[in-house]
């Protein structure tokens, strides 16, 4: 542990849009914020891409505007902690330099490499690494970079993770945490190494894979060049850090086993603290920051993007007249629950819990003369709660225990969202305030440098509940019978996904 006086610590996440990076003093408040976009590339259906350069000049950009609206002065800040996205592996050649795009973990590409291990390796995979594969990992991601960019390969030095990268840029060191390479499908989180015989699969150096290190380590410290550029003091510690869904985990206070979080953002995250991982194929178990415990649970694909992408193909109306998702809220709460009998399945590409199918396709259904974009809208608040109430069930299914749920992410900015999440789920969700990926890493950051105690006390006595949202009885039944439809119209439209998509796919050729 770093001993100091700290006031202020810096936090930041890399998020699958955004870098959010916040300055935090010593009771926990927020000093200063910022945030920065990225576009992905999506050059084929199905396809999704980032460049890791982007997260980099994001994470400098906002640590810089954070700690300017602080008004701190760089000694005031004693550590910085940076989480970020996982199943995706930004490749180095010899020089340290970037040699292609990151693919992120929505990409489906890797489908038939996934297939292809699955048939070779079976159950062993879900032994080792407590998962079980698709195109959401980064081994076949990486497989198919192998068989189809050969030259591309034969560049390869070391492979990091995205904010490994970012930290490897201001603190050189070819380093994770323990809790980033699970979502490999290639490390044993039980004994915290490599597997040898997964990674032997890929023909990598074994020194090319980074060396696991616990997310609280201190891995090393802010050059003067970094420093200077983005207003830290010299020699400041840097934290290991960890995923982004570890982080928000810890710092929305779900300490202990079954206080659940659900996270409404790109994709709609379900995680439920417990003491053991569920073998059970379609949930994701991850190791909690804290020593002893794990998180389970599973994910919708699209979340709050949906409500984006809706934006963007029935709102907007050109440069000069930009409407915000506060508009579209106030428009979708005119209309009854239900939507007047309009259904959405928010598929956009593909899905993930419970199907892990990339080949279905959203749709609206019921769709009549009588309805217009402001039904649409709702359909989609209401559709995007049943995709994640349909995860939930799963996981409910599955014996986990859920005794509390703190909902985050940017739909719990949503006063009718979280409202008509709570309706579907029949279960009181709970707000923090400021409580995400970036409020995780800063807490992260005050625990190394012994600003914070890092109990279960301590650290809830830190968070702040800004809204609670207790389900409606006569709500609940409305949307229960809906959700029966929901499920029935998604079993019957699945085999027309696949035709659209395996339609789309050929005229894209």
């Amino acid at each position: 542990m770093v001993k100091c006086g700290a006031s202020c610590v810096l936090g930041s996440d890399l998020g699958t849009s955004a870098t959010k990076s916040i300055v935090l003093d010593s009771r926990g408040h927020i000093r200063g914020w910022a945030r920065q976009e990225y576009e992905t590339s999506r050059p084929r259906p199905g396809w999704a891409e980032q460049h890791p350069h982007d997260w980099f000049n994001a994470f400098c950009n906002t640590a810089r505007l954070a700690i300017r609206q602080a008004a701190v002065n760089p000694e005031e800040i004693h550590a910085v902690c940076i989480s970020g996205i996982t199943h995706n592996a930004v490749l180095l050649d010899e020089n340290d330099d970037v040699i292609r795009a990151a693919i992120l973990y929505t990409d489906v590409r890797s489908q038939t490499q996934s297939d292809a291990l699955l048939h070779e390796w079976g159950a062993e995979i879900l032994n080792r690494t407590c998962n079980l594969l698709s195109p959401v990992w980064t081994w076949p991601q990486l497989r198919w970079i192998k068989e189809n960019e050969p030259k591309v390969w034969r560049r390869v030095h070391h492979v990091l993770f995205p904010k490994d990268y970012v930290r490897h840029q201001i603190t050189p060191s070819f380093l994770t945490d323990t809790i980033d390479p699970v979502g490999t499908c290639l490390y044993d989180p039980h004994r915290n190494q490599w597997i040898d015989m997964f990674c032997a699969d890929l023909e990598l150096s074994p020194g090319a894979w980074p060396k696991p290190t616990e997310p609280w380590s201190v891995v090393g410290t802010i050059s003067k060049q970094t420093a200077k550029y983005i207003g830290l003091a010299p020699n400041t510690p840097v934290v290991a850090g960890t995923t982004d869904t570890a982080a928000e985990v810890f710092g929305t206070g779900a300490l202990r086993p079954g206080q659940t979080t659900i996270k409404l953002a790109t994709v709609g995250r379900l995680s439920t603290v417990i003491e053991d991982p569920i073998l059970d194929p379609p949930l994701i178990n991850y190791p909690h920051v804290n020593a002893g415990l794990w998180y389970s649970g599973t994910s919708t694909k699209f979340g709050a993007s949906a409500f984006t992408w809706l934006r963007n193909a029935l709102w907007d109306e050109g440069e000069d007249r930009k409407y915000d998702f506060k508009l579209m809220d106030d428009v979708a709460s005119t209309v009854p629950p239900g939507a007047n009998g309009v259904i959405f399945h928010p598929y956009l590409d593909g899905e993930f819990a419970p199907y892990w199918d990339p080949h279905l396709r959203a749709d609206f259904l019921g769709i009549g003369v009588h309805h217009d974009r402001s039904h649409l809208t709702r359909a989609v608040l209401e559709g995007v709660a049943f995709s994640i109430r349909d995860a939930f069930d799963h996981s409910m299914a599955n014996e986990l225990s859920v005794e509390e749920i703190r909902f985050i992410g940017g739909g719990a900015s949503s006063t009718l969202w979280a409202q008509i999440l709570a309706d579907v789920l029949q279960r009181e969700l709970l707000v923090p305030e400021g409580a995400d990926a970036a409020f995780g890493a800063a807490l992260m950051a005050g625990v190394v440098c012994g600003m914070f105690d890092n109990n279960p006390e301590a650290i809830n006595d830190l968070i702040r509940i800004r809204a609670r949202f207790s389900p409606d009885t006569n709500r609940g039944k409305l949307y229960d019978d809906l959700f029966g439809i929901y499920l029935s119209a998604s079993k019957a439209m699945t085999d027309v996904s696949h035709q659209l998509h395996h339609f789309d796919t050929y005229h894209m050729k």
